[in-house]
């Protein structure tokens, strides 16, 4: 059996992307009951992907996203890192951080001094960053592992934030909607993720780059009120900024 499934897996990496149908004719030894439960068995090995009439491997999945990652990065990254290495200054040494999933906490995540920080992270991504380094200890929080960016969703994870107690939570927006102060992002799981990391934690920083602004995205996690400090780029407008000031939002 095990030869049989390596066999599969290595047929799906080598095309990345397969129907079902191909597969009988490729693997025409073997029934279509026996194919089913080994994609099935495969899919619970992480080794690659159902998808509706087929599968899809996991590599080229992975790649995918590192690509899509890349790009995400790469984007605005003069103002990401001038966000990252402002909100540095705000988090206190040896604290318990939470930091969000994303391409703003990901330059946080890098510029966060190789000190005794204990960090909680449902980003996979995250997490790597931190272990690169030597003192801080880090702590992924369990759940279900969403394909789209390896962030952990659901129930399970929403219960490990109500079992620990957070400092300072990092957080970032897909979206800044400036006439009603909204933090949006565009998945339901991960909103109310960010909401109860944000209910547990002592202080809030908001990570938001220019690009954020009014670009709407259909879940809303947080408003201005339920944060302590909006970290922005050079680029954020004076007068919106301003404006926020005279609200009594802290703006740095």
């Amino acid at each position: 059996m095990k030869e049989r499934l390596q066999m599969i897996k290595e047929y799906v990496d080598k095309v990345g992307k397969i129907s079902f149908h191909e597969l009988e004719r490729v693997f025409s030894d073997i029934s279509s009951m026996t194919l089913r439960r080994d994609l099935a068995r495969l899919e619970e090995l992480n080794a690659l992907i159902r998808v509706s009439g087929g599968a899809i491997s996991v590599d080229s999945v992975l790649k995918a996203k590192e690509k899509d990652f890349t790009e995400q990065i790469v984007y605005n990254a003069t103002e990401k890192l001038e966000i990252a290495e402002k909100a540095i200054d705000l988090v206190e040494k040896k604290s318990c951080i939470f930091i969000d999933g994303g391409s703003t906490t990901t330059y946080f995540a890098r510029a966060l001094p190789d000190d005794k920080f204990y960090v909680l992270t449902n980003a996979l991504n995250i997490a790597e960053t931190i272990l690169r380094k030597n003192k801080p200890t880090v702590a992924i929080l369990g759940g279900d592992i969403k394909k789209s960016n390896f962030i952990t969703v659901g129930k399970t994870c929403t219960d490990f934030i109500n079992q620990i107690n957070i400092a300072t939570a990092v957080m970032t927006a897909t979206g800044f909607i400036t006439e009603t102060g909204e933090f949006t992002c565009g998945s339901q799981s991960e909103a109310e993720v960010k909401k109860q990391v944000i209910n547990k934690a002592n202080k809030v920083i908001m990570l938001v780059d220019s690009s954020k602004i009014n670009k709407n995205t259909p879940y809303t996690f947080a408003t201005l009120k339920d944060i302590n400090c909006l970290v922005v780029d050079s680029k954020f407008p004076v007068e919106l900024k301003t404006t926020l000031e005279e609200k009594g939002i802290k703006v740095y």
